[in-house]
């Protein structure tokens, strides 16, 4: 990557931030952490999944300024397009992470995101999941995502817990570059 690519790559991020916070964007409207995972899980899906069906998701009844809503759609694919495309050349991925008030990174959104992506074709992560070795992958993800009630998906003594937590700068890249590749050896392009 360019250093030009870097400073265009935080223009995009900063206004997406910006469009997704602001009042003109539905309640419902993933916030950049959560939109972030999201769109790293469907670059790393075992099938590609139709823009149309996962917009949707992204921010639910759409925006009221239809005008707007293209705009956003239009930064949200490109950012889509930059992970799948660092996925791809081996750059891997630098997720975009809340700050808790202490200056650690919290991942909780993020992992959210992912699994939301992961919910959109469940039956495509089973092979994944019944691999003994290749489900340990999805751990630092599944112990930081909650359900809709707010419980994690993974029931971690916490001490482990602990330990994802203080390191999710590492060890969510490092899962997301781990299922990237057990995905592509199993479906080689």
């Amino acid at each position: 990557m360019s250093e030009d690519d870097f400073d265009d790559d935080a223009e995009l991020v900063a206004e997406l931030d910006e469009a997704l916070a602001s009042e003109d964007a539905p309640e419902d409207c993933m916030q950049l952490s959560e939109l972030d995972g999201f769109l790293t899980g469907l670059a790393v899906a075992p099938q590609a999944v139709d823009p149309e069906e996962w917009l949707a998701w992204v921010w639910g009844e759409g925006f009221a300024d239809k005008k707007l809503e293209a705009h956003v759609a239009e930064m949200v694919m490109d950012h889509y397009a930059r992970i799948v495309e660092d996925l791809d050349e081996g750059y891997g991925v630098d997720p975009l992470l809340w700050e808790n008030p202490d200056g650690s990174a919290d991942a909780a959104d993020w992992a959210d995101g992912f699994m939301a992506a992961v919910d959109l074709r469940p039956e495509d992560w089973l092979p994944i999941l019944d691999d003994d070795a290749a489900r340990l992958h999805l751990v630092p993800i599944l112990a930081l995502a909650c359900d809709a009630e707010g419980n994690p998906l993974l029931q971690l003594p916490e001490a482990d817990f602990k330990r994802i937590a203080d390191d999710v700068e590492t060890l969510i890249p490092k899962a997301v570059e781990e299922i990237h590749a057990y995905w592509r050896a199993r479906n080689p392009a």
